[in-house]
């Protein structure tokens, strides 16, 4: 059973007036200035996000690769957990360390080996 459309009713109207939204690779301002204070909070978000351009281009801008979250985590640990083996492979490239550890004592190639992908494995160089 369908209700009826009030045209009184505002949360009936389309959304069509709202503002529209900002680009997406647009930083909102509690982002930039993570980023300010985190200078690898860029990079890990796109890594973990499998935005390859991005970690690209934040890494030539000067980004340091190994930089770590509160948790001891950088951008190639948080690209492994969220399965984007090329973003994985950019850091790679770029230096990225696979035994560095985080906080709980656990390196990117720890966590590349509990996940037993091949695909990733090859992008890290841990497979031929």
């Amino acid at each position: 059973m369908t209700a009826a459309r009030n045209p009184r009713n505002r949360s009936n109207r389309a959304f069509s007036a709202a503002a529209p939204a900002p680009p997406a690779a647009a930083p909102s301002q509690a982002e930039a200035a993570s980023s300010r204070l985190d200078p690898g909070a860029s990079l890990r978000a796109a890594a973990a996000a499998g935005r390859t351009a991005a970690v690209e281009a934040l890494l030539d801008q000067g980004a340091p690769v190994d930089a770590t979250d509160a948790d001891g985590d950088t951008a190639l640990m948080q690209s492994i957990l969220a399965d984007h083996p090329a973003a994985a492979a950019a850091l790679r490239r770029h230096g990225a360390s696979l035994d560095r550890k985080n906080r709980a004592g656990e390196s990117a190639r720890d966590m590349a080996a509990a996940r037993d992908d091949a695909a990733l494995n090859q992008a890290l160089g841990l497979a031929p």
